[in-house]
């Protein structure tokens, strides 16, 4: 008989411990979940765009004008552009419409790098190879040879349970932070 007892008094302090530590979960997720959702609340899908550079997926024309070449290792002037010189250019970069979106004339200074030490885009880093002082050229560079192309990514709302707890809306235009940058999103599909 006193067996039973014993038996039942540790099933009963269990009972007890096992409501208590489900008390401290709830409190627990609360705390770190203040809205109160939880990813199986959220359905539907959320189209991001997974490349934040504005000017990805898009053709960029640079034209360029050679300013100034050191040799690398003689810093002497000499005339033709190779791997491991330090060079100086001015440059216009356009879209395809025509539409400016940078200049180093506009700054009023050259553009300083060492060609191949991939300071620079790579296509815009070999562009310029074999130009020689005061030469001007247009590199055409395809959207996967500047900043890449735009590719919006779907992505299921439970997976972005935690945005959500952090207090943002999973609304069309607003920007995600992640380690990648920030993704922005483009449209919201309702299950």
């Amino acid at each position: 008989m006193k067996r039973i007892y014993v038996i039942t008094a540790l099933v009963i302090l269990g009972l007890l411990w096992s409501c208590s530590q489900e008390a401290k979960t709830e409190e627990t997720t609360l705390e770190t979940n203040p809205t109160g959702i939880m990813a199986e609340e959220l359905t539907g899908s959320i189209v991001l765009e997974t490349n934040p550079h504005p000017l990805a997926g898009k053709t960029l024309n640079f034209d360029i004008e050679m300013m100034k070449i050191t040799k690398s290792g003689s810093w002497t002037v000499e005339d033709t552009v190779e791997a491991g010189d330090d060079i100086e250019v001015h440059y216009t970069g356009t879209l395809e419409n025509g539409e400016k979106f940078d200049s180093s004339l506009d700054r009023g200074e050259t553009l300083p790098f060492t060609v191949g030490a991939g300071g620079m885009i790579a296509w815009f880093d070999s562009g310029v190879v074999g130009m020689k002082l005061w030469d001007k050229k247009t590199l055409v560079l395809p959207p996967e040879e500047a900043y890449g192309l735009s590719r919006p990514e779907t992505v299921p709302k439970k997976d972005l349970a935690s945005f959500v707890n952090a207090g943002i809306k999973l609304e069309v235009w607003e920007k995600l932070p992640t380690q990648f940058g920030e993704l922005e999103i483009i449209e919201v599909i309702e299950e």
